[in-house]
């Protein structure tokens, strides 16, 4: 055992006296922590590595810091230093790396000098101590514990706050060292490319040489634009001026369709300075729409409206707008006596459904047939018309009308399938299903019109079955609907007699019947040809 620590651990007899006294008392408990005082030292480079100063210091020759493990009080290592030299020497024999020399530890001619203990992590060298170089290690157990501490440049914060250099700029490889100014080499760890990505985008200059689309003519890029869709069409107007008055083209905005949409307070308006032809708001809540400029026409001819929310006023100054229209749908939508005239206003008027619309009145409806002459489909289907309405639309309907669709009304008698007869002589689709009082003087009305193609008169229950024989002699019928009147055996029997018209071919005729070159859709749809 050494005498030094003998010393140390046990105070000197005046020190003993020394305690007994109150005043100090304090201080011999305090003198006997650990102090990092000169007086314990022996040499000025041994308190440098006691403190780790000397691990401040980048060597020249040295690429990287070595790391060393810091035991937690210096007077262990100075106690196994000690029994080392003085106890067992042949202790380290299965070692004979870490054999003493005869040299003095502290001599400058000392081949291996043994490794001062760090008290704490290893961090970058000071520059004041150039003399102090730790050395390497060499003791398994040193070395084990070393193993667990990693190089800064290891850690993925290092990675990522070390200086990126791109490969093409600096040469860099996986692995390779470059210099920097000064002399000083900086190895560069391979970063991941997630990474990269990080700081490429931090570090992104702009694009070099010209815009090969600014070269373009307004005339490719309208070609180009045509094949996006309408979102993305959205999107680039907002690229460049350029762009947005290219973008702004009417032939890019021909159909919109907004069905199933929630509209904004006047979206309505910014949606007709597009200019479309087409437009869909099937199904759709329409905000309000109070335009403070006087009504101008638009180029809107198809509009469908089909099942929308949407207030009366923004209604009207809709369809005030829109006196081109060729094909309208309003199905169960509310109405007014000022919208029917709004609609009458359309002399170009087509096909217009009204199915399942509220608020039809007699003054209305004439409105509309007065004011649309060239009407050549119509479904008023399930209006709730009464008795003054059913005899003005019988009387007062186009004769150029060659599609009706007045299934649902209850109240329609013989006498009115007559008149109508007689006022629609070119009729080719004539829906009266649902109409429970007509009787056999309803089907001899419809054989007077010969060119009828299609005749629905479902859930008529006042027919006899007999009477549908008869409707073999026009020459024109292709399909009779009779659905819910007659048991299997009496429809194959009228099948049988009827062999040239298909009986029973579409359940719901007016709204699901295809026409001729067109898309599958509903006659009263507003598909175009294609």
């Amino acid at each position: 055992m050494n005498i030094n620590c003998i010393d140390d651990e046990y105070p000197s007899p005046p020190l003993i006296d020394e305690i007994t006294s109150p005043r100090k008392k304090l201080r011999a408990d305090c003198s006997a922590r650990k102090s990092w005082s000169l007086m314990d030292r022996r040499t000025d480079q041994e308190v440098l590595q006691e403190m780790g100063v000397s691990l401040l210091e980048q060597d020249d020759n040295e690429g990287h810091c070595e790391v060393t493990i810091a035991p937690h009080k210096a007077n262990l290592k100075r106690k196994r230093d000690a029994d080392i030299e003085n106890v067992n020497p042949n202790a380290n024999s299965a070692s004979p790396q870490r054999r003493r020399s005869p040299r003095s530890p502290r001599s400058p001619k000392s081949p291996r000098a043994k490794a001062r203990p760090s008290p704490g992590p290893s961090r970058p060298r000071s520059p004041r101590s150039p003399q102090a170089k730790p050395l390497q290690p060499t003791d398994p157990l040193e070395t084990t514990l070393l193993s667990d501490y990693l190089v800064e440049e290891e850690t993925p914060l290092a990675q990522v706050s070390t200086q990126y250099v791109p490969p093409h700029q600096s040469g860099f490889t996986s692995g390779s060292t470059s210099s920097c100014s000064g002399g000083k080499k900086h190895s560069y760890t391979p970063l991941g490319l997630e990474e990269e990505l990080i700081i490429s985008r931090r570090s992104k200059s702009e694009p070099l040489g010209s815009d090969t689309f600014s070269v373009l003519s307004d005339e490719m890029i309208l070609s180009v634009f045509r094949w996006l869709p309408k979102r993305t069409l959205a999107h680039c107007m907002l690229v460049c001026k350029r762009w947005y008055q290219v973008a702004c083209d009417e032939t890019l905005w021909q159909r919109l369709d907004l069905g199933n949409k929630v509209l904004s307070r006047d979206a309505l308006g910014r949606i007709l300075a597009r200019k479309p032809v087409i437009v869909r708001l099937a199904s759709t809540e329409i905000a309000e729409w109070r335009p403070s400029t006087p009504p101008a026409p638009t180029r809107i001819q198809y509009l469908d409206l089909s099942m929308c929310t949407v207030d009366h006023q923004t209604l009207d100054h809709l369809l005030e707008r829109c006196p081109s229209l060729k094909k309208l749908s309003l199905e169960s939508v509310e109405l007014r006596d000022a919208t029917c005239k709004l609609i009458g206003g359309c002399s170009n008027l087509e096909t217009l459904n009204l199915a399942m619309c509220r608020g039809i009145t007699a003054e209305g409806l004439a409105e509309i047939l007065k004011g649309c002459v060239s009407l050549q489909a119509l479904n008023i289907s399930w209006c709730n018309l009464n008795e003054a309405a059913l005899n003005l639309l019988v009387t007062a309907l186009p004769q150029k009308l060659q599609r009706l669709n007045v299934g649902g009304a209850r109240i329609m008698t013989d006498e009115m399938v007559q008149q109508l007869a007689s006022r629609c002589p070119r009729l080719l689709e004539l829906d009266l299903s649902d109409c429970s009082r007509l009787g056999a003087a309803s089907v001899a009305a419809a054989l007077k019109l010969t060119r009828l193609e299609h005749l629905a008169l479902s859930r008529c229950y006042l027919l006899p079955p007999h009477v549908l024989t008869k409707l073999g002699s026009m020459p024109s019928l292709q399909y009779l609907e009779v659905w819910g009147m007659l048991q299997a055996v009496s429809l194959g029997a009228l099948r049988a007699a009827l062999p040239a018209v298909q009986v029973n071919q579409f359940m719901f005729s007016a709204i699901a019947r295809p026409t001729v070159g067109a898309r599958r859709t509903s006659i009263w749809g507003l598909r175009t040809r294609d």
